[in-house]
């Protein structure tokens, strides 16, 4: 059953006979009580017949030979009358009744003592009728004669069940017969509304072949509510591992750009003519391998660790920006000391980065390199966090970027200052690690009257 269809269906094919044999059931015994009623109704009209019929004659009850209902003359009818004094002695009895025992026990099966009327199914000893009960219904009734005695009589009549029978069980096979239907047209509707629903899960199947066949590389169109936010959060995913990939391959193109130089190197000192083993530069040669091979490996390294794929997405430990803004003050002021600039942080308590701290080094390790080398005399790193950002703002007092070039410098590989060294991969570098978490990075003119560069990180 891994098909949602498939269960679905199931669960509706188990519980619709449930439902529909509940229903059955109900309808069957209100059917079942509805027909009954409508025997006691008939019975008792029958009692009004006799009693209509009956004359009191002396002490003695007499019935006419013939009665309006032919059933009451004919034996075995099925419809039977009997007339019991108060001493449960036989009065009268139909023509019907006459091959019935003689000794019907009325008064044991359905007694009105407790009231005018009572109505009941019995079973009588050795009347048999198709195995069925039958139906009693019993009138007590007090007759005055001509002399002003009283005498109690009961009124019994007999019917027996074969038309209540057939009836019910017509009434029972169309009744299992239409909810046999209803349950088959029922599993249909819901078979088409379950193919209707599940369309999106459909298309959204064709719209993630397509992006594995690369047709297209995000999910597009409208889908319902509840599938939306899987869309959305399938393309932020796409978007996450196509940005990844984007940073591996810009990774391997700064390898590759950045060996070439020392391969370079490497390869005009092994085809000099002094590189033989017994010349006198030998040792020059060796310690030129060795410092290009040092480099060489540096840089792999470096890059290696810039192309590890990371989940920006997924929960990090908070890192405290101060303490690594202050590592890497120090260390600049120690490479830029010829300068004696003055580096001014100030930041709010607390002020956290929620990331990789190797991310937040490579930013801001940029950022504040390109402040000391451009500054003058000073660099100021300040912060701020509101509406849920954190803002990183790195100021210099040097010639500043011209509003024209402050996007071009983004870019990879352009450069604002071709007078100093360097490749221009660190501002993208900056660019890409910030965009992986979301965040934005600008240029604009600093109060110092330099650059100012302005990271927002959201928190």
């Amino acid at each position: 059953m891994k098909s949602l269809t498939s269960r679905l269906l199931l669960a509706s094919a188990l519980l619709l006979p449930c439902f529909l044999g509940a229903t059955g059931y109900f309808l069957d015994l209100a059917f079942q009580r509805s027909l009954a009623a409508g025997v006691a109704e008939r019975l008792q009209t029958q009692i009004y017949l006799l009693l209509g019929a009956a004359e009191m004659e002396g002490e003695t009850l007499t019935m006419p030979p013939t009665l309006s209902e032919p059933l009451y003359d004919q034996l075995n009818s099925g419809l039977y009358g009997v007339i019991l004094d108060h001493r449960y002695r036989e009065v009268w009895r139909s023509a019907s009744a006459r091959l019935l025992p003689a000794e019907l026990a009325l008064q044991q099966a359905a007694d009105p003592r407790g009231g005018e009327t009572a109505f009941a199914q019995v079973r009588l000893p050795g009347i048999q009728v198709a195995e069925l009960p039958l139906f009693l219904f019993a009138h007590n009734t007090l007759w005055e004669s001509d002399s002003g005695g009283e005498y109690r009589f009961r009124f019994y009549i007999l019917r027996d069940q074969i038309a209540y029978q057939a009836q019910l069980r017509t009434y029972r096979g169309q009744l299992w017969q239409w909810l046999g239907t209803v349950a088959a047209i029922l599993l249909l509707v819901q078979l088409f509304i379950m193919r209707w629903g599940l369309r999106p899960l459909g298309r959204l199947a064709a719209d993630l072949h397509k992006i594995e066949e690369g047709e297209t590389q995000r999910l597009s169109g409208e889908y319902p509510r509840e599938v939306q936010q899987v869309t959305d959060n399938l393309n932020r995913v796409l978007e996450r591992e196509h940005r990844q990939r984007e940073r591996y391959r810009n990774s391997l193109g700064d390898l590759a750009h950045s060996l070439k130089t020392p391969l370079a190197a490497l390869r005009g000192a092994l085809n000099a003519p002094e590189a033989d083993e017994g010349s006198h530069d030998s040792t020059a040669l060796h310690q030129l391998i060795d410092d290009q091979v040092t480099r060489m490996n540096q840089i792999v390294s470096h890059q290696l660790q810039r192309a590890i794929v990371r989940n920006h997405g997924s929960k990090q430990q908070q890192v405290e920006v101060a303490q690594v803004a202050n590592r890497l003050s120090t260390a600049l002021e120690k490479v830029y000391a010829d300068k004696h600039i003055r580096f001014s942080l100030q930041l709010p308590q607390p002020c956290g980065f929620y990331g990789d701290e190797r991310d937040l080094m490579e930013v801001l390790g940029n950022l504040l390199e390109n402040a000391f080398k451009y500054g003058e005399h000073a660099v100021a790193l300040t912060g701020l966090i509101d509406n849920q950002n954190l803002t990183l703002v790195i100021g210099d007092d040097g010639p500043g970027v011209p509003p024209s070039r402050q996007q071009e410098i983004l870019q990879r590989g352009a450069r604002a200052d071709t007078a100093q060294p360097g490749q221009g991969i660190g501002l993208a570098m900056a660019v890409e690690i910030i965009s992986g978490y979301g965040g934005s990075l600008s240029v604009e003119q600093s109060p110092l009257g330099g650059a100012e560069f302005r990271v927002s990180f959201p928190l």
